[in-house]
């Protein structure tokens, strides 16, 4: 019995590690993406200041748009702008 539970603790405890290793790479891109060219022109202080102008995920999705025209000059595909935009978002917004 004691190997039997002690096997199911261990699968357990293996399948959490698992989902939130998952949970970590599922914004890898949006991460590497935005601190290659959006951490050059400001931190982490805009998205966490209690005067921040993005309100909704329709605006965070605009200001990334913004930037990546303006002063990033980032060349995103769509996918690759989204996955900026899931990652801040999850990290700072939680819309």
């Amino acid at each position: 019995m004691k190997k039997a539970i002690h096997f199911l603790l261990t699968g357990l405890l293996l399948s959490l590690a698992s989902n939130l290793y998952a949970a970590d790479d599922k914004h890898h891109d949006g991460k590497d993406l935005h601190d290659k060219k959006c951490v050059s022109c400001h931190g982490d202080k805009v998205y966490t200041r209690e005067d921040r102008m993005v309100k909704t995920m329709s605006a965070l999705e605009h200001q990334v748009n913004n930037c990546m025209k303006g002063a990033a000059k980032a060349e995103w595909s769509e996918t690759e702008t989204t996955s900026v935009v899931d990652f801040l978002n999850d990290r700072y917004y939680k819309f």
